[in-house]
């Protein structure tokens, strides 16, 4: 496969950028596959061995693998339409002392 030099310049803006950072984020959900960013994003913090917490839509199945890998998981629920369900799982995480 041919790396392209967009991929390339996305992968190493993105590495400088989770470089500095004290744990990864993931928000996920099922179509996280149709996204490129993320999948590359993931790949970073596994090869820069950030830990990685996962926000994901409440009854997602996350990968087993990704799950054993997962320093946290909290869901959300994603009819909120005011924020507030994903802000109290960030929430949670922040005073457990995962992000």
């Amino acid at each position: 496969m041919k790396v392209t030099k967009a991929l390339r310049d996305v992968t190493r803006r993105n590495f400088e950028g989770l470089r500095d950072s004290k744990t990864f984020c993931l928000i996920f959900n099922e179509k996280i596959i149709d996204e490129v960013l993320p999948l590359i994003q993931m790949g970073l913090a596994v090869y820069l061995d950030k830990p990685i917490v996962i926000l994901a839509p409440k009854g997602t199945l996350i990968p087993g693998n990704l799950r054993a890998m997962a320093t946290a998981i909290e869901e959300f629920d994603h009819d909120d339409d005011t924020g507030q369900s994903i802000n109290a799982a960030v929430e949670r995480l922040v005073q457990n002392g995962k992000m």
